[in-house]
């Protein structure tokens, strides 16, 4: 038996509650995220949080073409859920880095991160739809300018791409489509409802 567990042993029920109540209460996932959200706009960043029954999301956006994201948990560790902070520098490209909670006022005040903190690459993707991915709606916007321009003056007999929409898959991507309708989720309910039996959404 480890030593931690030996010392759980013996402690008497009043040594245990005392030793709980002095630890520092974590918020639930939600009243994290929401905890954030004075600090960017006090900041001048322009903030939207769209909220689902197991999952809310803050998304955020500056006119230097920067943007942050917070998505709120609550299925990850423990009934409270846990809330994760994603940033892109300025001008809005490249790829999502994640950020600890400290760093964020830095970030959203000097759009930059302190010198002595590492830039964490955010690897991997749930997208798995097989199209160009956007970080964002207005890079995604830009495209979807680019392709209609390009298309119009070659005169290419394709369906235009008509809009932009969310991954349902991934947060933090973005796509083009020619459908008229559809993949209108505000939250994405491929992550907001997983089903190990379903294979990847195709979008």
């Amino acid at each position: 038996m480890s030593r931690a567990l030996l010392r759980e042993e013996r402690l008497t029920p009043e040594e245990r509650a005392a030793r709980d109540s002095a630890r520092p209460q974590r918020l639930p996932a939600d009243e994290q995220l929401r905890a954030f959200e004075p600090l960017l706009r006090a900041a001048g960043w322009e903030v939207e949080v769209s909220a689902h029954p197991l999952r809310t999301r803050l998304d955020a956006f500056h006119s230097s073409g920067a943007a942050v994201m917070i998505t709120a948990d609550r299925r990850r560790r423990s009934n409270r859920g846990s809330a994760s902070i994603y940033i892109l520098h300025p001008p809005g490209s490249g790829a999502w880095r994640r950020l600890r909670s400290v760093h964020l006022a830095h970030f959203a005040t000097r759009l930059h991160l302190p010198p002595d903190v590492r830039d964490h690459v955010v690897p991997v993707s749930k997208c798995h739809c097989g199209k160009v991915r956007h970080p964002t709606a207005a890079r995604a916007a830009a495209a979807l300018a680019q392709v209609a321009a390009k298309r119009a003056a070659e005169g290419e007999a394709r369906p235009p791409e008509r809009r932009y929409y969310r991954c349902e898959a991934d947060d933090r991507v973005w796509h083009l489509t020619s459908a008229i309708s559809g993949y209108t989720h505000p939250v994405p309910l491929a992550d907001a409802f997983p089903d190990p039996r379903r294979p990847p959404t195709i979008c």
